[in-house]
């Protein structure tokens, strides 16, 4: 009898109990949430219904039963899906925003830059040389032009352009300093010939050669580079969740909802980790070529505040020119003797009076000072210009591993303090998983974990960045970049490419800038992997730690300080001439010009 009485109890109990989870689910909790999320009362179930209508929370409470329909958790998954990938696209955007607005920052410097330039050897040019300048303007704009569609469309050979300038002007000044003759087109291409034996111009055109093609190469490759790093952002902002990363959010975020927890609980915030790892894998492939590419933008950047530096260049660009054509009257006599002997003495011949009117000698200025205080303020704002991109690069190292981390704290997991009441894909409890490894590879992720083959939008990615790194390593040595397949575009845009750099054998090099043999770009070891933990509690935000070091005013300080005296040996220390060089530099031109237009007349 007592144990019929024992049994009876068991039986109650077991009978209350089962009463007791049912009332539990009578969905009343879990109404208000989804009618917030738009579903009209009539499709949320009034009762809890079995389980095993679900594709994925259904597997969660089996043998249970759950507060969605099957239609409900069709349409949640779909809502998870289009969060992730909104919240995703507006990560990527971000960064694609910060460098887009950069490079487009750099572009209009450098223009100005250019114009600027131009408009200064225009005036300095036609108050030192006057008419016989004006009449030859357009070697000078030619030059300056060829200088402007190579860096807008990079298709432009340096130096064939150096060249061709040089050997133009070697044929006028040649005319110039000997109008007493009168020479056709096959003599003029005999002068021509004896130009590389002669030197006329002594090492100008060389040095001014490699000087224009490093930095110009290394200018473009640098604004290149932060354009095709914005391309990539901008494209991966189209890769679509797999169908194991929906089915792994709608888990995370659905599930909990459905099994009838109230209050919105968040997720466990390794499993978060997880989710979004398995769901940011084919993101994650970028991460080591994005490292690399990373650490080839902050070696050009140094060149470009040092040695390659543009604005150092352009501003003192017409005391170079007119370094060589002084260069070239001083050997004037010895020259023409010898083109005389090897192309044969020319027909004399008279010039109109009027290809010789007098020049204004009094309008000629040698005050260097504004100038000089001008190119100062100028090379600021370059130097501030490029290490701030510098930095924003340096911020994006190990971006794509980090972004699984940076989603879940955007409000999607509990802070780690409260890790047992946090949902672990089954109920609220601690999360008993393993955080998975960082990158492409999840095979052991335990909630994505299917993956299939890499898609093609990220493989151009991949070989994106790739190709712009190889071109910043042979920017970096000075070397040329072919650009031959980069499409041509405006001035204020700049096509981002994905053709192979090309690494020539034998890198320029020039001591006078401080660059030399044995300097080349030399990789860095892969930088360490992600923490394995997510990050510390209260929402942080996860993103690529800065480089304190690298903010430091020494550190920079250094490297613009070094870098500038040697590129100032190069240029800028010639701008502030003594008066006698001064005269030298501008008046022996005119002087032998006005002689020559006497020698004409009495001829």
């Amino acid at each position: 009898m007592s144990g019929v009485l024992s049994m009876l109890c068991v039986i109650l109990i077991l009978s209350v109990a089962t009463t007791t989870v049912r009332a539990g689910l009578k969905c009343d909790a879990v109404r208000p949430y989804f009618e917030a999320q738009g579903f009209p009362a009539s499709d949320i179930p009034k009762e809890a219904i079995p389980s095993k209508e679900l594709k994925i929370c259904g597997s969660v409470r089996s043998g249970g039963e759950v507060c969605c329909s099957a239609d409900m958790e069709v349409r949640l998954q779909a809502r998870a899906r289009d969060k992730h990938e909104k919240e995703t696209k507006e990560t990527l955007q971000r960064l694609h925003q910060v460098l887009s607005t950069r490079d487009t920052r750099f572009q209009s410097f450098f223009k100005e830059l250019l114009t600027e330039s131009k408009r200064s050897f225009h005036e300095m040019f036609k108050l030192t040389y006057g008419v016989l300048y004006e009449q030859n303007a357009y070697l000078f704009t030619d030059l300056f032009k060829e200088l402007e569609n190579y860096y807008a469309k990079g298709t432009v050979n340096l130096d064939v352009t150096m060249d061709n300038f040089f050997n133009m002007l070697y044929q006028k000044m040649f005319t110039v300093l000997n109008s007493q003759y009168k020479f056709n087109s096959k003599y003029l291409e005999c002068v021509r010939n004896h130009m590389n034996a002669m030197r006329p111009f002594g090492d100008a055109p060389q040095k001014l050669g490699v000087q224009i093609k490093r930095s110009f190469v290394a200018t473009r490759t640098f604004s290149q580079a932060l354009n095709v790093a914005a391309d990539i952002l901008k494209n991966m902002q189209s890769l679509k969740p797999s169908a194991d990363c929906a089915a792994a959010l709608t888990r995370m975020t659905v599930c909990p909802s459905c099994s009838g927890i109230a209050g919105n609980v968040l997720a466990c915030g390794d499993m978060c980790t997880n989710v979004m790892k398995g769901c940011l894998a084919q993101h994650a492939a970028l991460d080591a070529e994005w490292n690399h590419f990373v650490e080839a933008v902050d070696k050009v950047a140094d060149r470009l505040l040092g040695p390659f530096n543009i604005e150092m260049l352009m501003k003192p660009i017409g005391l170079k020119i007119s370094e060589a054509i002084m260069n070239f009257q001083e050997s004037s006599h010895e020259v023409s003797q010898k083109v005389f002997s090897g192309c044969g003495r020319p027909v004399l011949g008279r010039r109109r009076r009027s290809d010789n009117r007098e020049l204004e000698l009094e309008s000629l200025n040698f005050d260097q000072e504004s100038s000089t205080d001008d190119h100062v303020a100028g090379a600021a704002v370059l130097d501030k210009l490029v290490k701030e991109i510098r930095q924003r690069v340096r911020d994006s190292r190990q971006f794509w591993v980090y972004l699984p981390y940076k989603l879940c704290n955007d409000g999607l997991v509990v802070p780690p303090s409260n890790t047992k009441e946090c949902w672990n894909g089954t109920h609220v409890d601690k999360y008993i998983y393993p955080i998975s490894s960082n990158g492409e590879t999840q095979t052991l992720n335990p909630e994505v974990r299917s993956l299939g083959p890499r898609p093609t939008i990220v493989k151009d990615q991949i070989f994106a960045l790739t190709t712009i790194t190889n071109r910043l390593k042979s920017a970096y040595n000075g070397q040329d970049v072919d650009w031959i397949d980069t499409e041509e575009t405006e001035w204020n845009s700049s096509g981002s490419g994905s053709g192979g750099g090309t690494d020539q054998d034998n890198p320029i090099t020039d001591d006078e800038d401080g660059f030399n043999e044995g300097s080349g770009y030399e990789p860095k070891s892969p930088p360490p992997e992600a923490p394995k933990q997510p990050p510390p509690a209260g929402h942080p935000e996860v993103v690529p730690p800065r480089v304190e070091g690298d903010r430091k005013t020494g550190g920079d300080s250094t490297t613009s300080n070094s870098n500038s005296t040697s590129t100032a040996d190069s240029g800028a220390g010639r701008q502030k001439m003594s008066l006698s060089r001064a005269l030298t530099t501008y008046l022996v031109p005119i002087v032998v010009m006005w002689f020559g237009g006497c020698l004409t007349e009495w001829l």
